[in-house]
């Protein structure tokens, strides 16, 4: 309170260094020694007035610095905010208390100026009528003045301004999520249209001078936080968007551009992870290699058109019939590489005949025609603690030839 007595002070006619004169009131002749009832009573009177005057000044004081330091609190609450939706969501719960609703909402203009378009609303009405993304032309509008003039907006009884202007959409919005009365305040940064707080209150005459007086005093601070968030919230969506696209960067990287399969760097970096994975486990994982019995005939007769066509066709009756957990690769030409994650050996041999029927059971339909296609499987498993890809590839590879010399369309585990 000490910033406070020099002014009060003044306000007082007090000279720090001279002996204010005795006034003509009724201390005087109390003063000068004149101590009659009268008098006394005259004096105790004004006295009492002063104490009066003295104590409501006082309350005026704090008040006024309750008052500054809510607000100064305010900014420094909302300016702690980084992210666009956590400076709006510091900003619902520091309005309360300085201005009063039931509402707030906050709509941006466009770049351009012509749009007003509702960006983000939090509300103790209601359902909300008026969604993210609710857009009204500016140009004409009567929020069009309110920019202009950069003065809030009072409208204590919506439903007879409704009546005045029935053309106003978003006015029936607020009043059927039950609102009655609005304070519309204008963001504006160095002379530029941002957009707008809405505050909404489900009592008739809510709003005074006071609350315009109250806005005015932080609007450049607010509107100047909730650019400076937006701006850091278009880098951060721009961000997730660059990351996104080098995702799918990734992954078109890493995919067959025939099949959609995993390309042989894919899926042998895949393998080596569940290789690093089992390094000094009990359990085991399988892999399986698959090859298309007599690829070469199929492409040498019907040609290269129609063996892509095959080799889509299969992969996409492997992917149907793996277990989610599975990886599946093009491991080259018509050659194909499994991993079966977390199996055992009968596991991995069930699979790579559910497999084979899935291929051969069923001819291929390609165009017009059906194609009667097979294929063989060479399956491994993984040793604790000692098997590495190349190891398990190697394996599985070994297999799969000995299913191709008993006669193709079998299914073969290492070691039998």
């Amino acid at each position: 309170m000490d910033q406070f007595v020099a002014p009060v002070a003044t306000a007082l006619g007090a000279q720090p260094e001279t002996p204010p004169a005795i006034p003509d009131s009724g201390f005087a002749p109390v003063l000068k020694g004149d101590f009659s009832e009268p008098m006394m009573s005259e004096a105790l009177e004004s006295l009492g007035q002063l104490g009066a005057e003295l104590v409501r000044l006082s309350r005026s004081v704090i008040d006024r610095e309750r008052e500054f330091r809510t607000l100064i609190n305010l900014i420094q609450t909302v300016g702690r905010g980084v992210g666009l939706e956590d400076v709006l969501g510091r900003i619902f719960d520091s309005f309360t208390g300085v201005i009063p609703f039931d509402r707030i909402g906050c709509a941006f203009v466009s770049e351009d100026g012509t749009r007003l378009t509702a960006y983000w609303a939090r509300s103790e009405l209601g359902p909300m009528q008026i969604q993210a993304g609710y857009a009204q032309p500016l140009a004409g509008s009567s929020l069009e003045q309110i920019i202009k003039t950069e003065q809030p907006r009072i409208i204590n009884d919506l439903e007879a301004y409704l009546t005045a202007k029935p053309g106003s959409d978003a006015t029936r919005r607020i009043l059927a999520e039950g609102g009655r009365s609005s304070l519309t305040c204008p963001l504006i940064v160095n002379g530029r249209p941002l957009g707008f707080l809405f505050f909404t209150s489900r009592s008739l005459n809510t709003y005074q001078a006071v609350h315009q007086y109250v806005f005015r005093q932080i609007a450049e601070q607010v509107s100047t936080v909730i650019e400076r968030s937006r701006a850091y919230q278009r880098m951060i969506d721009s961000n997730h968007t660059l990351v996104e696209e080098s995702h799918k960067l990734e992954v078109m990287a890493a995919r067959d551009g025939l099949t959609g399969a995993l390309n042989r760097g894919a899926i042998e970096n895949a393998l080596a992870q569940h290789a690093r994975a089992h390094q000094g486990s009990a359990a085991t994982f399988g892999v399986i290699m698959v090859d298309l019995d007599h690829f070469k005939n199929i492409n040498d007769t019907f040609g290269h058109p129609i063996g892509d066509l095959v080799l889509r066709e299969l992969v996409k009756r492997l992917n149907g019939a793996i277990r989610q957990s599975d990886v599946l690769g093009r491991y080259g030409g018509e050659e194909f590489l499994i991993i079966v994650g977390e199996s055992g050996a009968g596991q991995v041999l069930a699979e790579m005949e559910r497999l084979r029927r899935a291929i051969s059971d069923q001819c291929f339909e390609l165009g017009c025609r059906q194609y009667a296609v097979t294929a063989s499987f060479g399956g491994a498993m993984s040793i604790p603690g000692a098997s590495s890809g190349e190891d398990l590839i190697r394996r599985a590879d070994k297999a799969l030839y000995e299913a191709k010399a008993r006669g193709r369309n079998c299914c073969i585990m290492a070691g039998e």
